[in-house]
């Protein structure tokens, strides 16, 4: 074929949009044909500026043994011509001794039978891309038309890994702003902080083909309960090395990679490329982010510039996660501002009630009292018949009865001064469980127990806190009728950024109604026929009082469980560090 029909033809398929390596493999057959060459084979220049046999022509012979080498700039015949970007020809008459070990150490013993080498740079005045080389049997000479033509076919074939490399660069500029408008917008959400770094790792790991991605919070932010976020499985042979790779990361505050920490191990059998990247706003590092993909396959491109990757993303996310987080701890502020201005409310309410009610019970207390009294003196001075004694009992019985509820009203609405001292939950609760469980009611009550051994102390009144626990075990005794499980657990358990013990006690007396479940700690509600409906009011009360709160787990149909959360004894609690 003309050599200008040639090149035509070499520059039609350029030009098509064939798949690259279809491209290129056509054009070195259409070469290998019409050059009389057995051999064209195309070296490409990697990022990491070594030489990679990748294309070769459909019949090569040398293609299976050449691609297991990548050779670096400068070194062997390849290397020198891809340092030098000049070309380099050779005959059967010029090949330099050891040609073979200069091409590639296993050539030796086969390249007697070529005839002609043709090395050309695929290169422009500014890139070098890779080396085109050709190995002849059939002919032993090259002329000067061919030196021309096969220089402008180099510049041909380079120019076609350069737009490769562009419109690779450009699909991946694409993927890489698609996934950061994807984060921008969860950033700007309202999410739970958990679910947002979750479905931060679930978008990276899918738009980067990731093994495993995960988030390592650097600080105890919020009420997380947990400081790691991670979407896929990180294997234990990989754990140390994520841990050592967020270590350098922090220390070093910039991306490090699995190759800067343990090259060898890398080089040698590692299967995975590692990077991990601080997130940092303000001069402070929030935690870190570390990325996980194979090596082999579409992830290795990964391999290529995967710190400017994880570098732009965890840069990306900083400022966004920070202000996430700090709009999430305003919204709690606010929610608990508004929480305790609801509470202030409420105890001006009932103290102005409290007053008002304590000056009536006393009021009625005391005609009563003289009720009681008389009827007493007149059950032991009048001899009358049964059917008047009886009278007389029911009167004394419901005289007793009313001072009884004003009693409790009394109890309730009087401010009770804590007599604090250090209390051994644990201790309370079998004192207690001792002293209900000797009555014969409590026979056919299980009790199982479920206490931390190393549970905190806790600074309380022990006779108000005895009240509060008879009152919910009694509460549980009438709810099972005298007959199920009581189930008791203590433990340790942060809330709201402090530390307190929880006392967990569960019966088995099918529930609360779930239409009445908010009104059991309001005072003077009550299901029972001769109840106040002020047990549970006045045991909220001593729990407030002692700066904790109780929790109702209720499942109807089958139980309820109050959780008691006491502070710890001297805890202090602990600023964000926001």
């Amino acid at each position: 074929m003309n050599p200008v029909d040639l090149l035509g033809k070499i520059i039609e398929i350029s030009h098509s949009n064939i798949e690259l390596s279809s491209r290129i493999t056509s054009i070195l057959n259409i070469i290998s044909r019409d050059m009389n060459a057995e051999e064209a084979i195309i070296y490409t220049f990697d990022k990491d500026r070594r030489l990679s046999c990748r294309y070769a022509n459909q019949k090569s012979v040398l293609f299976k043994i050449l691609n297991q080498y990548r050779c670096h700039v400068g070194e062997g015949v390849v290397g020198s011509v891809a340092q030098k970007r000049s070309p380099l020809f050779f005959t059967k008459r010029d090949i330099p001794p050891r040609f073979g070990c200069l091409f590639y150490p296993d050539l030796d013993g086969r390249i007697e039978n070529y005839k002609l080498f043709a090395f050309l740079p695929l290169a422009d005045d500014s890139y070098l891309y890779g080396v085109l080389a050709l190995c002849a049997v059939s002919r032993d000479t090259l002329h000067d038309a061919d030196k021309v033509f096969l220089s402008i076919l180099s510049r041909e074939v380079g120019g076609i890994l350069r737009s490769y490399e562009l419109i690779l660069s450009s699909k991946k500029r694409i993927s890489e702003l698609a996934t950061l408008t994807e984060l921008g917008k969860m950033l700007t959400s309202n999410a739970e902080p958990r679910e947002l770094l979750k479905n931060i790792a679930l978008v990276i790991a899918k738009s980067l083909n990731a093994t495993f991605v995960t988030i390592m919070l650097g600080y105890p932010f919020l009420k997380l309960d947990a400081q790691r976020f991670t979407y896929g499985i990180i294997e234990p042979s990989v754990q140390d090395h994520v841990e050592e790779l967020e270590g350098a990361a922090t220390r070093l505050l910039r991306a490090v990679s699995i190759k800067d920490c343990a090259p060898d191990e890398y080089e040698d059998s590692f299967k995975y490329t590692l990077f991990s990247a601080p997130i940092a706003s303000k001069n402070r590092v929030l935690g870190t982010l570390t990325i996980c993909a194979e090596k082999t396959g579409q992830s290795y491109a990964l391999g290529e510039d995967g710190q400017y990757l994880i570098s732009t993303i965890a840069n990306y996310i900083s400022s966004g996660l920070e202000n996430t987080l700090l709009n999430t701890r305003l919204r709690d502020a606010v929610r608990e501002l508004n929480d305790a201005q609801k509470r202030l409310i409420e105890q001006e309410k009932f103290r102005s009630l409290g007053e008002m009610t304590a000056s009536i019970a006393h009021e009625i207390k005391n005609p009563l009292v003289i009720i009681g009294g008389f009827t007493k003196r007149l059950a032991r001075q009048v001899d009358i018949d049964r059917t008047e004694n009886k009278y007389i009992r029911i009167i004394l019985n419901e005289v007793t009865r009313l001072e009884s509820i004003l009693n409790e009203v009394l109890n309730y609405v009087k401010e009770t001064p804590l007599v604090a001292e250090t209390c051994n939950i644990n201790d309370y609760l079998d004192e207690i469980l001792y002293l209900l469980t000797s009555d014969s009611s409590w026979e056919e009550i299980e009790i199982s127990r479920s206490y931390n051994q190393g549970l905190s102390l806790v600074a309380c009144d022990s006779q108000q806190l005895k009240q509060v626990l008879i009152n919910i075990f009694i509460n549980a005794h009438e709810a099972m009728h005298g007959r199920g499980t009581i189930t008791i657990q203590t433990k340790q358990a942060a809330y709201e950024n402090g530390s307190f013990v929880a006392i967990s006690i569960s019966d088995t007396g099918g529930g609360i109604d779930p239409a009445i479940i908010d009104n059991i700690f309001n005072p003077f509600f009550t299901t029972k026929e001769r109840g106040t409906g002020l047990g549970l009011a006045i045991s909220n009360k001593i729990i407030m009082n002692h700066k904790g709160h109780i929790d109702v787990e209720n499942v109807a149909g089958k139980g309820v469980t109050f959780i008691i959360y006491l502070p710890v004894k001297n805890h202090t609690t602990k600023e964000e560090l926001l």
